[in-house]
């Protein structure tokens, strides 16, 4: 990976950070007591930092112009539609992806994990925590481009690696789900004073959410393995259910970015190039009279709501309307909008699925499907209450969220595949607007379905028509890593955007 900068040579510019760390919905204003009197590395600092940016990459380049548009919940305009078409020219972008999550969170994170497992400052609160995050930006990493730096990744700073082997995706799961168990065990009885008051921009140091997060992140890996390896997803899975989990919208993990734009949606939004919303989710939510609808999306120039077909070549495209489509809702595209990371609707989901496939208890699992229908209907319900002039047929009301647990999709029905679909579409929803993970979501379950293109009308790209399912390792790699890179790519397949990860294996 690329070297950082050496903090003992650039102390002065932890100044400006603390500023910028300043503005994350004011969790950060006690970091340092006196910052002009700062004589050596913080890592709370640090630990914000990376914390902050891990939220943040999630709506950048990958979640914006690939994954969104991979998973239908978007479409762009001009040049940054081409990943819609499943094209794979874009070198720059993947060098970027990759350096941008390696530069911005696991170079920080861990600083973060040295400092603190370091005799002289070592603090396994702080290390248990600072490992969660780790956990989450390596497992959006290895999602996203299969086998990684690992092991050795992020460790370039102080001239210990600066040609990082490859780990495969295998073994970086297994790992992963091992750190988290750690984590936990430390943090379900640690003093919270030894954690990150005044530095946390996630759970203002309530280390009880942190421990559901953290559970709530060794599920998604573990159902994230059901089909690669089951045996081990079940045992993984049957641990994190004996521990706490979010299962209310007061436990999501999410944060408001408030400096410059704020939320990046809203850049996209209201500048170029313009993004609206997916045909296939606005079609879900149109014809299942869902009441996500307004927050979701954007009324059209016509006071209804159309959404975009995915995939079109560029002439269908140039006729199809795109500028008088919806835009995203307001509540998830302005600028005081919540970048959501992992919300307690998923995981009732996820157990949802367990249940079903693992235990075959019809009644459990759908028990956990309404509970988690139920959960993403409140999270946005609470949401829109946050909010001003919120027009009176868009409110989520109570009556509203009875009622769609009382229709036709508030109980799983018919084969058990179906009902996996049912769950799995509404995962999908209830995802929005991570939409990173709803890309992952989609190539582990296959729902909703995402057919292969096969109309004149829609560009099939370099993969046929068929979903992507991974990024490319960028050209950056192949002169700076070559071997390592290489390597990696003798093991998991052609470094093409049709070779599946290790665990895609559905």
């Amino acid at each position: 990976m690329r070297n950082i900068f050496i903090y003992i040579k650039k102390i002065a510019a932890f100044t400006v950070l603390l500023i910028a760390l300043g503005s994350c919905k004011g969790h950060l204003d006690t970091l340092y007591d006196n910052p002009n009197q700062v004589t050596k590395v913080d890592d709370a600092a640090l630990f914000a930092n990376a914390t902050r940016n891990l939220i943040t990459q999630t709506g950048d380049t990958p979640g914006y112009r690939f994954a969104g548009q991979y998973a239908h919940y978007v479409v762009a305009g001009s040049t940054a539609r081409e990943p819609d078409k499943y094209g794979d020219n874009f070198d720059a972008d993947y060098n970027d992806m990759l350096y941008g999550y390696y530069s911005n969170v696991i170079k920080n994170i861990e600083e973060v994990l040295y400092l603190t497992s370091q005799e002289e400052t070592k603090n396994d609160t702080r290390n248990a925590v600072a490992n969660i995050i780790a956990v989450m930006g390596y497992a959006v990493i290895t999602d996203a481009y299969g086998d990684i730096p690992y092991t050795e990744g992020g460790k370039g700073k102080r001239g210990e690696i600066i040609k990082p082997k490859y780990d495969t995706q295998e073994f970086i799961y297994r790992d992963l789900i091992d750190r988290l168990a750690r984590s936990i065990d430390i943090l379900m009885v640690a003093n919270p004073d030894d954690a990150y008051p005044g530095a946390d921009p996630l759970f203002d140091n309530d280390l009880s959410k942190w421990v559901r997060m953290a559970n709530s992140m060794r599920l998604r890996l573990a159902m994230r393995l059901r089909y690669a390896d089951e045996q081990f997803a079940r045992s993984v899975v049957d641990e994190c259910l004996a521990k706490p989990l979010m299962e209310t919208p007061e436990h999501d993990a999410w944060m408001i970015q408030t400096e410059g734009n704020g939320n990046r949606w809203y850049a996209y939004k209201t500048g170029y190039p313009s993004v609206k919303v997916s045909d296939k989710m606005v079609t879900q939510l149109v014809e299942t009279s869902d009441p996500r609808l307004p927050v979701f999306v954007a009324k059209d120039v016509e006071g209804g709501y159309s959404g975009q077909l995915n995939g079109l070549t560029d002439i269908a495209f140039g006729v199809s309307g795109f500028e008088n489509r919806s835009n995203m809702g307001d509540i998830i595209s302005e600028k005081k909008s919540k970048y959501y990371i992992m919300n307690a609707a998923e995981i009732w989901f996820l157990r949802a699925e367990a249940a079903l496939a693992f235990e075959g208890d019809q009644t459990a699992a759908n028990q956990a499907y309404r509970t988690g229908i139920f959960t993403s209907l409140k999270q946005w319900q609470l949401e829109q209450k946050e909010w001003e002039e919120i027009p009176e047929d868009e409110i989520i009301t109570n009556e509203a969220i009875n009622a769609f647990l009382d229709g036709p999709l508030g109980n799983l029905s018919g084969s058990p595949l179906q009902m996996e679909a049912q769950i799995g579409t509404q995962m999908w929803i209830a995802l929005t607007p991570n939409y990173m993970e709803g890309w992952s979501h989609i190539r582990r379950t296959g729902f909703p379905v995402i057919p292969r293109r096969t109309s004149p009308n829609l560009a099939k790209g370099v993969t046929e028509g068929v979903l992507p399912k991974r990024f490319r390792y960028g050209t950056h790699e192949f002169s700076t890593n070559n071997e390592n890179v290489q390597e990696a790519i003798s093991r998991q397949g052609p470094n093409h955007i049709g070779t599946p990860v290790w665990w895609d294996k559905n």
